[in-house]
């Protein structure tokens, strides 16, 4: 069985460590790594890895 490619908001929380709440304010970023699908946010989680360590250097404030 192939690994999943796609992550719904609660598997890339987990991924990063971060609450799910943090993760769908995230996903609200015009950059962030996702597709949305009606209510549905699926995120890549190639992309993800590539964005988050893109922006370690930065602090993001919620």
């Amino acid at each position: 069985m192939q690994e999943k490619v796609g992550l719904n908001i609660k598997e890339a929380a987990e991924l990063l460590g971060i609450s799910k709440q943090l993760m769908s304010q995230l996903s609200k970023q015009k950059d962030f790594p996702c597709m949305r699908f009606k209510r549905r946010i699926v995120i890549n989680k190639q992309r993800l890895l590539e964005w988050f360590d893109d922006k370690s250097n930065y602090s993001i404030r919620y």
